[in-house]
């Protein structure tokens, strides 16, 4: 069983400007009081931020700073700590970069990608309301941001390297023609981690899914996506592991943030994992070529 609760917060590198107009006007974030000029924090709900920006030039995939993975106490903390080292990973405790991500305690080490992980409890919980400046509703909570999809060097050991030494557990996996995707989940969100390995894409984050409570505001923020300089990357669906309906956009970073809606949940008494021979029930067409995929050969995220 996994101490690690859920993904947290995610921290990336990308243009501050530019993300302060795109997390706060297409996405519905509200851009914390506590951001700088070097840094912009976007709050979902009553945490400080659960997208934290740090500014610097756009990489796509490898724009990923950190993957925030929350425990739920000091005591949970230190059994993770106490289990990495027992399975050979590094571990180093970060008092300093605790109190810049607005923690209580933190420590930081690295999955098989070099990800760099960070693992803490206490996160800041601003005393005022969250205010979204488009009226939108985020799904957080327990389950944290959403999830990531990450690109692998080799998906199959990274996944089980999740599995063994951080307790995720298998959700399904999908057959993408030139990849399989591997979904793992550490709480009721169908998957807050998935992998996949395509040829010639470097290991980072291929995207970012939030969701939001209303498939209205998917719609709204679709059409919105129509009128800003992001591109649509990949058109509206319904994928058939985790039921999300969503779009893709382009992110100022260069990854992808899925916007979806109605997320399967799972209760692990009862679940079976399954496969799929489609990311897909309808929809999700690609709009413009994801590289660095071909575009004749582009998977379905």
């Amino acid at each position: 069983m996994s101490t690690i609760h859920a993904l947290g917060y995610l921290v990336v590198r990308g243009p501050v400007a530019e993300w302060r107009r795109y997390g706060a006007d297409l996405l519905g974030a509200q851009v914390s009081d506590s951001s700088a000029d070097n840094e912009l924090r976007l709050r979902m709900d009553d945490r400080a931020y659960r997208i934290l920006v740090e500014d610097g030039e756009p990489t796509g995939p490898t724009s990923l700073v950190a993957l925030g993975f929350e425990t739920a106490s000091a005591g949970a903390l230190d059994e993770l700590a106490a289990r990495l080292d027992a399975k050979g990973v590094a571990v180093t405790e970060n008092p300093e970069l605790a109190a810049r991500r607005q923690v209580r305690r933190l420590f930081t080490f690295q999955d098989l990608d070099g990800n760099t992980l960070e693992a803490y409890y206490g996160q800041h919980t601003d005393h005022r309301a969250f205010i979204s400046p488009r009226g939108v509703k985020f799904v957080t909570g327990d389950m944290g941001v959403g999830h990531t999809f990450l690109l692998s060097s080799d998906a199959q050991k990274a996944s089980e390297w999740y599995i063994d030494v951080l307790g995720f557990r298998l959700s399904d996996t999908i057959d993408f023609g030139i990849a399989e995707g591997i979904f793992l989940h550490c709480n009721s969100r169908h998957h807050t981690i998935a992998l996949a390995t395509f040829p010639g894409a470097p290991s980072g984050i291929g995207h970012l899914m939030i969701e939001v409570d209303r498939l209205d505001a998917v719609g709204r923020a679709l059409d919105l996506v129509a009128e800003s300089p992001e591109a649509l990357t990949m058109a509206i669906g319904e994928h058939t592991n985790d039921r999300m309906t969503s779009f893709y956009v382009k992110t100022p970073s260069g990854f992808d943030v899925e916007y979806g809606w109605n997320g399967l949940l799972i209760d692990d008494a009862d679940w079976t994992v399954g496969h799929y021979s489609s990311p897909s029930n309808w929809g999700h067409r690609f709009t413009t070529p994801p590289p660095p995929a071909p575009a004749d050969a582009a998977p379905e995220l």
